[in-house]
């Protein structure tokens, strides 16, 4: 009887990935002193990064048949096969380098990239208040100064110079980079847009000339500009869930109480609603504790630091409370696994 063939995670496969290029950097020191150079790379670094041995320059035959023994003694072979074929077969699809083998010069750079490609995430980007916020990939591994290096489609880029050039003109161009979109209206022989990104660092064009503060950002090979790598200060867009924990954009789901980002952004467009149910029979109410153990509850309602009586000699009824609990409901269904009490306020404040 045959055993499946182990499920191997993108993660897993990039953290294979890195270890290809440090035993190919580890190769093109020895060979040449430059860590950055070109080596002739073959199906070995797989096979070494598979068994999980250090990166050395030469492939130790004895030492991996030891260390693809002791996978077979506590059962992680299965595995390491599974990521040596897997190995090989995404360098034939990223790195086709001569007919239908990759196998050939390479540097570290190009494993970092794929790994990086594998890593990488759907979120949203910003600086702070002052750019954003814009659809992105990012590879949360590559962090300049714990900022991110995102990666923008034209149409997003397009977004990003225009919100560049109004701010050139409110604060001046000497002040800020901007961003522009060259576009020939055009495509490729293979159907994708004829365009490149300039990036003009205007404060610097006085002392170094317009050729040195000019650059020039072309689309990589998924068609995706990055502006601002290594450079600006990228963060990520968070969205708040009811642990009143900021959680990055391409978290779907907080662990902690459960509530996923759906959840949270349905919650905010719910409170106004919520709060004019409950204002109609008391206007000065400015926020509410509800519970969601089950369907959400309104438990308390405050005007300022003032709690309003919702039971007897209370201003509501239980047919205004049951409209502002079906308001919730609708909101975030009843599947959250932090019961609460938490705040849900109608003016002035977010929802967390």
């Amino acid at each position: 009887m045959t055993s499946p063939t182990p499920d191997i995670t993108p993660l897993e496969l990039a953290g294979a990935l890195i270890l290809v290029s440090r035993i190919v950097q580890a190769r093109a020191m020895h060979a040449t002193g430059d860590p950055n150079a070109a080596v002739h790379v073959d199906r070995r670094v797989c096979l070494q990064a598979a068994a999980q041995m250090p990166p050395t320059p030469h492939f130790d035959r004895d030492a991996w048949v030891k260390a693809w023994q002791e996978a077979r003694e506590d059962g992680s072979l299965a595995v390491r096969k599974a990521v040596y074929r897997l190995l090989c077969q995404t360098l034939a699809d990223h790195l086709d380098f001569d007919g239908d083998s990759w196998e050939g010069e390479h540097s570290q750079s190009a494993f970092h990239r794929i790994a990086s490609r594998l890593r990488s995430v759907e979120t949203r980007v910003c600086i702070d208040d002052m750019l954003g916020p814009f659809d992105a990939k990012v590879d949360p591994h590559n962090l300049w100064n714990g900022f991110v290096s995102p990666r923008f489609t034209l149409e997003t880029a397009r977004e990003l110079a225009a919100q560049t050039q109004a701010m050139a003109e409110e604060c001046g161009a000497e002040s800020v980079d901007t961003v522009h979109v060259i576009d020939a209206g055009a495509t490729d022989r293979d159907g994708k847009p004829l365009a490149f990104v300039l990036r003009v660092s205007w404060m610097y064009v006085e002392q170094e000339g317009a050729k040195q503060c000019t650059l020039i950002i072309e689309p990589d090979d998924e068609g995706l500009y990055s502006i601002g790598g290594w450079e600006w200060t990228w963060g990520y867009v968070h969205w708040w869930c009811l642990c009143s924990e900021p959680r990055a954009w391409h978290v779907p789901q907080c662990e902690g109480c459960g509530i996923t980002r759906d959840q949270s952004h349905a919650l905010k467009e719910a409170a106004p609603n919520v709060g004019e149910i409950l204002r109609t029979l008391a206007p000065e109410a400015t926020a509410a504790l509800f519970t969601a153990d089950g369907p959400p509850r309104i438990v308390s309602v405050f005007t300022g630091d003032t709690e309003l009586a919702i039971g007897d000699g209370g201003p509501f009824d239980a047919e205004t409370l049951g409209a502002a609990d079906a308001a919730l409901h609708a909101a975030l269904g009843s599947g959250i696994t932090d019961v609460g009490p938490h705040w849900i306020r109608f003016t002035g404040q977010d929802d967390h």
